[in-house]
Protein backbone atom coordinates (compact mmCIF):
# COMPACT_ATOMS: atom_id res chain seq x y z
CA UNK A 1 0.00 0.00 0.00
CA UNK A 2 1.17 3.53 -0.77
CA UNK A 3 0.38 6.11 1.89
CA UNK A 4 1.24 9.79 1.65
CA UNK A 5 1.28 11.48 5.05
CA UNK A 6 0.90 15.27 4.86
CA UNK A 7 1.47 17.41 7.94
CA UNK A 8 1.26 21.19 8.23
CA UNK A 9 2.50 23.13 11.28
CA UNK A 10 4.09 26.54 11.82
CA UNK A 11 4.18 27.52 8.13
CA UNK A 12 5.91 24.24 7.26
CA UNK A 13 4.22 21.58 5.12
CA UNK A 14 5.90 18.18 5.04
CA UNK A 15 4.88 15.00 3.26
CA UNK A 16 6.20 11.47 3.73
CA UNK A 17 5.66 8.84 1.03
CA UNK A 18 5.41 5.42 2.69
CA UNK A 19 5.21 2.28 0.54
CA UNK A 20 4.51 -1.01 2.33
CA UNK A 21 5.80 0.50 5.55
CA UNK A 22 9.05 1.85 4.03
CA UNK A 23 9.77 5.59 3.81
CA UNK A 24 10.40 6.31 0.10
CA UNK A 25 10.41 10.09 -0.26
CA UNK A 26 10.08 13.32 1.70
CA UNK A 27 8.65 16.62 0.47
CA UNK A 28 8.73 19.93 2.33
CA UNK A 29 7.68 23.50 1.74
CA UNK A 30 8.52 26.39 4.06
CA UNK A 31 6.06 29.15 3.22
CA UNK A 32 8.46 31.95 4.15
CA UNK A 33 11.48 30.35 2.38
CA UNK A 34 10.28 28.62 -0.79
CA UNK A 35 12.47 26.77 -3.26
CA UNK A 36 12.97 28.48 -6.61
CA UNK A 37 13.67 25.38 -8.70
CA UNK A 38 11.16 25.00 -11.53
CA UNK A 39 10.10 28.64 -11.40
CA UNK A 40 10.03 30.41 -14.77
CA UNK A 41 11.06 34.06 -14.97
CA UNK A 42 11.32 36.82 -17.51
CA UNK A 43 14.71 38.06 -16.38
CA UNK A 44 16.96 40.95 -17.32
CA UNK A 45 20.61 40.35 -18.21
CA UNK A 46 22.81 42.28 -15.78
CA UNK A 47 26.25 41.03 -16.81
CA UNK A 48 27.18 39.19 -20.00
CA UNK A 49 30.34 37.06 -19.85
CA UNK A 50 31.00 35.83 -23.41
CA UNK A 51 34.30 34.17 -22.50
CA UNK A 52 32.50 31.94 -19.98
CA UNK A 53 29.37 31.60 -22.13
CA UNK A 54 27.43 32.79 -19.11
CA UNK A 55 25.40 35.69 -17.81
CA UNK A 56 24.06 36.96 -14.51
CA UNK A 57 20.33 37.59 -14.71
CA UNK A 58 18.14 39.77 -12.50
CA UNK A 59 14.90 37.99 -11.53
CA UNK A 60 13.80 40.52 -8.93
CA UNK A 61 15.32 38.81 -5.88
CA UNK A 62 18.28 39.66 -3.64
CA UNK A 63 20.79 37.79 -5.81
CA UNK A 64 21.09 37.53 -9.57
CA UNK A 65 20.97 34.00 -11.00
CA UNK A 66 23.75 32.39 -13.01
CA UNK A 67 22.84 31.39 -16.57
CA UNK A 68 25.09 29.10 -18.64
CA UNK A 69 24.34 28.91 -22.37
CA UNK A 70 25.60 27.44 -25.63
CA UNK A 71 28.12 28.94 -28.02
CA UNK A 72 25.41 29.98 -30.45
CA UNK A 73 23.64 32.26 -27.95
CA UNK A 74 24.57 35.91 -27.48
CA UNK A 75 23.12 38.41 -25.04
CA UNK A 76 23.51 42.08 -24.25
CA UNK A 77 23.21 43.89 -20.95
CA UNK A 78 19.61 44.88 -20.27
CA UNK A 79 18.17 42.26 -22.62
CA UNK A 80 15.15 40.27 -21.40
CA UNK A 81 15.45 36.49 -21.32
CA UNK A 82 13.07 33.63 -20.52
CA UNK A 83 14.69 31.26 -18.03
CA UNK A 84 13.85 28.46 -15.60
CA UNK A 85 15.63 27.90 -12.28
CA UNK A 86 17.30 24.48 -12.18
CA UNK A 87 19.30 24.79 -8.94
CA UNK A 88 18.63 26.67 -5.72
CA UNK A 89 21.19 28.95 -4.13
CA UNK A 90 23.79 27.14 -2.01
CA UNK A 91 25.97 29.02 0.46
CA UNK A 92 27.40 32.08 -1.24
CA UNK A 93 26.41 30.86 -4.70
CA UNK A 94 23.21 32.20 -6.18
CA UNK A 95 20.61 30.11 -7.96
CA UNK A 96 21.37 28.64 -11.39
CA UNK A 97 19.12 28.94 -14.44
CA UNK A 98 18.66 27.34 -17.84
CA UNK A 99 17.19 28.38 -21.19
CA UNK A 100 15.80 24.86 -21.65
CA UNK A 101 12.28 25.22 -20.30
CA UNK A 102 10.44 22.07 -19.18
CA UNK A 103 6.91 21.67 -17.83
CA UNK A 104 6.11 18.53 -15.87
CA UNK A 105 2.69 16.92 -15.91
CA UNK A 106 1.64 13.71 -14.19
CA UNK A 107 2.43 11.55 -17.23
CA UNK A 108 4.62 13.73 -19.46
CA UNK A 109 7.29 16.40 -19.38
CA UNK A 110 6.75 18.97 -22.13
CA UNK A 111 9.82 20.62 -23.69
CA UNK A 112 8.57 23.67 -25.63
CA UNK A 113 11.89 24.43 -27.35
CA UNK A 114 13.33 20.96 -27.98
CA UNK A 115 12.76 18.12 -30.45
CA UNK A 116 13.84 15.47 -27.94
CA UNK A 117 11.65 12.42 -27.29
CA UNK A 118 12.42 10.22 -24.29
CA UNK A 119 10.92 7.60 -22.01
CA UNK A 120 11.64 7.08 -18.31
CA UNK A 121 14.53 4.70 -17.77
CA UNK A 122 12.30 2.80 -15.33
CA UNK A 123 10.19 1.53 -18.25
CA UNK A 124 11.58 -1.36 -20.28
CA UNK A 125 11.01 -3.61 -23.30
CA UNK A 126 7.89 -3.47 -25.45
CA UNK A 127 6.18 -0.97 -23.17
CA UNK A 128 9.06 1.45 -23.64
CA UNK A 129 8.81 1.12 -27.43
CA UNK A 130 5.01 1.55 -27.32
CA UNK A 131 5.18 4.73 -25.27
CA UNK A 132 7.98 6.15 -27.40
CA UNK A 133 5.84 5.59 -30.52
CA UNK A 134 2.87 7.36 -28.90
CA UNK A 135 5.05 10.28 -27.83
CA UNK A 136 6.39 10.57 -31.37
CA UNK A 137 2.82 10.69 -32.76
CA UNK A 138 1.42 13.26 -30.36
CA UNK A 139 4.49 15.49 -30.03
CA UNK A 140 3.73 19.02 -31.21
CA UNK A 141 5.94 20.34 -33.99
CA UNK A 142 9.23 21.85 -32.78
CA UNK A 143 8.59 20.58 -29.24
CA UNK A 144 9.78 17.61 -27.23
CA UNK A 145 8.30 15.12 -24.78
CA UNK A 146 9.58 12.86 -22.03
CA UNK A 147 7.26 10.07 -20.89
CA UNK A 148 7.27 9.72 -17.11
CA UNK A 149 7.22 6.47 -15.12
CA UNK A 150 3.59 7.07 -14.12
CA UNK A 151 2.58 6.71 -17.79
CA UNK A 152 3.32 2.98 -17.84
CA UNK A 153 0.27 1.10 -19.22
CA UNK A 154 -1.51 4.38 -20.09
CA UNK A 155 -3.23 4.81 -23.44
CA UNK A 156 -2.75 7.50 -26.05
CA UNK A 157 -5.84 9.43 -24.97
CA UNK A 158 -4.53 9.76 -21.40
CA UNK A 159 -1.16 10.99 -22.62
CA UNK A 160 -2.79 13.40 -25.04
CA UNK A 161 -4.99 14.83 -22.27
CA UNK A 162 -1.91 15.43 -20.11
CA UNK A 163 -0.14 17.07 -23.04
CA UNK A 164 -3.06 19.41 -23.76
CA UNK A 165 -2.98 20.60 -20.15
CA UNK A 166 0.73 21.33 -20.44
CA UNK A 167 0.24 23.16 -23.75
CA UNK A 168 -2.41 25.36 -22.12
CA UNK A 169 0.01 26.13 -19.30
CA UNK A 170 2.73 27.01 -21.81
CA UNK A 171 0.32 29.29 -23.65
CA UNK A 172 -0.38 31.16 -20.38
CA UNK A 173 3.34 31.50 -19.69
CA UNK A 174 3.96 32.79 -23.22
CA UNK A 175 1.16 35.33 -22.85
CA UNK A 176 2.56 36.57 -19.53
CA UNK A 177 6.01 36.79 -21.10
CA UNK A 178 4.70 39.00 -23.88
CA UNK A 179 2.87 41.37 -21.52
CA UNK A 180 5.15 41.74 -18.49
CA UNK A 181 8.33 43.71 -18.07
CA UNK A 182 11.41 42.07 -16.59
CA UNK A 183 12.10 41.01 -13.94
CA UNK A 184 8.86 39.05 -13.58
CA UNK A 185 7.85 35.66 -12.18
CA UNK A 186 5.81 33.87 -14.88
CA UNK A 187 5.29 30.49 -13.17
CA UNK A 188 5.83 29.35 -9.59
CA UNK A 189 6.63 25.69 -8.94
CA UNK A 190 6.22 25.91 -5.17
CA UNK A 191 2.82 24.28 -4.74
CA UNK A 192 3.78 21.19 -2.75
CA UNK A 193 0.32 19.60 -3.06
CA UNK A 194 0.32 19.87 -6.84
CA UNK A 195 3.87 18.47 -6.95
CA UNK A 196 2.99 15.49 -4.75
CA UNK A 197 -0.04 14.70 -6.88
CA UNK A 198 1.98 14.99 -10.09
CA UNK A 199 4.91 12.90 -8.87
CA UNK A 200 3.37 10.34 -6.54
CA UNK A 201 -0.34 9.75 -7.07
CA UNK A 202 -1.51 6.37 -8.38
CA UNK A 203 -4.81 4.53 -8.20
CA UNK A 204 -3.58 2.73 -5.05
CA UNK A 205 -2.48 5.90 -3.22
CA UNK A 206 -4.23 7.12 -0.06
CA UNK A 207 -3.55 10.39 1.76
CA UNK A 208 -3.58 10.96 5.51
CA UNK A 209 -3.51 14.60 6.62
CA UNK A 210 -3.60 16.54 9.88
CA UNK A 211 -4.72 19.92 8.54
CA UNK A 212 -8.14 20.86 7.14
CA UNK A 213 -6.73 23.45 4.73
CA UNK A 214 -4.42 20.81 3.27
CA UNK A 215 -7.34 18.41 2.98
CA UNK A 216 -9.40 20.95 1.02
CA UNK A 217 -6.44 21.61 -1.28
CA UNK A 218 -5.96 17.88 -1.91
CA UNK A 219 -9.65 17.50 -2.79
CA UNK A 220 -8.99 19.70 -5.83
CA UNK A 221 -6.85 16.87 -7.21
CA UNK A 222 -8.02 13.53 -5.77
CA UNK A 223 -11.38 12.01 -4.74
CA UNK A 224 -12.31 12.76 -1.12
CA UNK A 225 -12.53 9.03 -0.32
CA UNK A 226 -8.79 8.83 -0.92
CA UNK A 227 -8.15 11.27 1.94
CA UNK A 228 -8.31 10.49 5.67
CA UNK A 229 -8.00 13.01 8.48
CA UNK A 230 -5.62 12.18 11.33
CA UNK A 231 -7.54 13.06 14.50
CA UNK A 232 -5.26 11.48 17.11
CA UNK A 233 -3.28 13.66 19.51
CA UNK A 234 -0.20 11.64 18.54
CA UNK A 235 1.74 13.49 15.80
CA UNK A 236 1.09 12.09 12.34
CA UNK A 237 4.65 11.00 11.51
CA UNK A 238 5.09 9.37 14.91
CA UNK A 239 1.81 7.50 14.53
CA UNK A 240 3.13 5.89 11.35
CA UNK A 241 6.61 5.30 12.78
CA UNK A 242 8.54 7.48 10.31
CA UNK A 243 9.35 10.48 12.54
CA UNK A 244 12.79 9.20 13.57
CA UNK A 245 13.79 8.35 9.99
CA UNK A 246 12.67 11.77 8.76
CA UNK A 247 14.62 13.45 11.55
CA UNK A 248 17.73 11.43 10.62
CA UNK A 249 17.82 13.04 7.16
CA UNK A 250 19.09 16.24 8.76
CA UNK A 251 21.85 14.49 10.72
CA UNK A 252 25.49 14.66 9.63
CA UNK A 253 26.38 11.27 11.11
CA UNK A 254 24.29 8.12 10.72
CA UNK A 255 24.78 4.67 12.26
CA UNK A 256 24.84 1.50 10.16
CA UNK A 257 22.92 -1.63 11.20
CA UNK A 258 26.08 -3.59 12.01
CA UNK A 259 27.76 -0.91 14.10
CA UNK A 260 29.57 1.13 11.45
CA UNK A 261 28.68 4.70 10.56
CA UNK A 262 28.65 7.19 7.69
CA UNK A 263 29.37 10.92 7.81
CA UNK A 264 27.73 13.21 5.23
CA UNK A 265 29.17 16.65 4.46
CA UNK A 266 27.56 18.88 1.83
CA UNK A 267 29.67 21.60 0.22
CA UNK A 268 28.92 24.08 -2.55
CA UNK A 269 30.68 21.88 -5.10
CA UNK A 270 29.72 18.34 -4.03
CA UNK A 271 28.53 16.02 -1.30
CA UNK A 272 31.26 14.03 0.46
CA UNK A 273 30.45 10.85 2.41
CA UNK A 274 32.89 8.96 4.62
CA UNK A 275 32.38 5.34 5.71
CA UNK A 276 33.84 4.03 8.98
CA UNK A 277 33.75 0.61 10.68
CA UNK A 278 33.26 2.19 14.14
CA UNK A 279 32.17 -0.67 16.46
CA UNK A 280 31.56 -3.21 13.70
CA UNK A 281 34.02 -6.08 14.27
CA UNK A 282 32.26 -8.72 12.18
CA UNK A 283 31.87 -12.46 12.69
CA UNK A 284 34.51 -13.71 10.24
CA UNK A 285 37.78 -12.23 9.01
CA UNK A 286 38.73 -8.58 8.70
CA UNK A 287 38.24 -8.43 4.91
CA UNK A 288 34.71 -9.78 5.28
CA UNK A 289 33.99 -7.22 7.99
CA UNK A 290 35.05 -4.39 5.67
CA UNK A 291 32.96 -5.74 2.80
CA UNK A 292 29.83 -6.07 4.94
CA UNK A 293 30.29 -2.57 6.36
CA UNK A 294 30.69 -1.12 2.85
CA UNK A 295 27.61 -2.95 1.57
CA UNK A 296 25.54 -1.71 4.51
CA UNK A 297 26.86 1.80 3.93
CA UNK A 298 26.02 1.63 0.22
CA UNK A 299 22.38 0.76 0.95
CA UNK A 300 22.04 3.55 3.53
CA UNK A 301 23.81 6.10 1.30
CA UNK A 302 21.58 5.45 -1.72
CA UNK A 303 18.46 5.76 0.44
CA UNK A 304 19.72 8.98 2.01
CA UNK A 305 20.44 10.46 -1.42
CA UNK A 306 16.77 9.85 -2.28
CA UNK A 307 15.30 11.04 1.03
CA UNK A 308 17.49 14.17 1.13
CA UNK A 309 17.03 14.68 -2.62
CA UNK A 310 20.76 15.20 -3.07
CA UNK A 311 21.76 16.30 -6.55
CA UNK A 312 25.02 16.82 -8.40
CA UNK A 313 28.33 15.14 -7.60
CA UNK A 314 28.67 12.74 -4.68
CA UNK A 315 32.04 11.32 -3.60
CA UNK A 316 32.00 8.33 -1.24
CA UNK A 317 35.10 7.27 0.65
CA UNK A 318 34.39 3.61 1.36
CA UNK A 319 36.71 1.61 3.60
CA UNK A 320 39.68 0.34 1.60
CA UNK A 321 39.33 -3.23 0.34
CA UNK A 322 42.26 -5.43 -0.65
CA UNK A 323 40.17 -7.88 -2.68
CA UNK A 324 39.35 -7.03 -6.31
CA UNK A 325 36.36 -9.38 -6.05
CA UNK A 326 35.04 -7.44 -3.03
CA UNK A 327 35.47 -4.12 -4.83
CA UNK A 328 33.56 -5.48 -7.82
CA UNK A 329 30.82 -6.85 -5.53
CA UNK A 330 30.39 -3.39 -4.00
CA UNK A 331 30.22 -1.67 -7.40
CA UNK A 332 27.72 -4.25 -8.72
CA UNK A 333 25.54 -3.71 -5.64
CA UNK A 334 25.63 0.08 -6.07
CA UNK A 335 24.73 -0.05 -9.76
CA UNK A 336 21.89 -2.53 -9.26
CA UNK A 337 20.44 -0.61 -6.30
CA UNK A 338 20.69 2.76 -8.09
CA UNK A 339 18.25 1.47 -10.72
CA UNK A 340 15.44 1.80 -8.16
CA UNK A 341 15.92 5.53 -7.73
CA UNK A 342 13.28 7.33 -9.78
CA UNK A 343 15.75 10.16 -10.39
CA UNK A 344 18.65 9.42 -12.69
CA UNK A 345 21.53 8.16 -10.55
CA UNK A 346 24.81 7.12 -12.14
CA UNK A 347 27.54 5.16 -10.37
CA UNK A 348 30.51 6.51 -12.29
CA UNK A 349 33.43 4.41 -11.08
CA UNK A 350 35.91 3.79 -8.28
CA UNK A 351 39.00 6.00 -8.52
CA UNK A 352 42.54 4.68 -7.99
CA UNK A 353 42.31 6.13 -4.47
CA UNK A 354 39.25 4.00 -3.72
CA UNK A 355 36.71 6.83 -3.93
CA UNK A 356 33.38 6.08 -5.62
CA UNK A 357 31.93 8.83 -7.80
CA UNK A 358 28.16 9.18 -8.08
CA UNK A 359 26.09 11.72 -9.98
CA UNK A 360 22.40 12.22 -9.32
CA UNK A 361 19.68 14.42 -10.78
CA UNK A 362 17.76 15.98 -7.93
CA UNK A 363 14.05 16.77 -8.09
CA UNK A 364 14.95 20.32 -7.08
CA UNK A 365 18.20 20.72 -9.06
Amino acid sequence: MKRILVSHKNNLTRAAVVVDGELEAIYSEQLDAPHLVGNIYKGRVQNFLPGMRAAFVDIGRDKNVFLQFGAEQKFSTGQSVLIQIDKDAVGTKGARATLNISLAGRLLIFLPASNYIGVSNKIFGEERLRLHAIAKRIRPQSSGLIVRTAAEACGEEELLADLKGLQKLWAKISERNSKRKPPALLLSNNDIIEKIFRDEFTAETVFIVDNLKIRRRLEEFVPSEKISFHESTEPLFEAFDVAAEISATSERELPLPGGGRIVIDKTEALTAIDVNTAKFVGRTDFDETILQTNLEAAAVILKQLKLRDVGGIVIVDFIDMESDAHRQQLMDFLRESARFDRNQTKIVDMTPLGLVEITRHSSRH
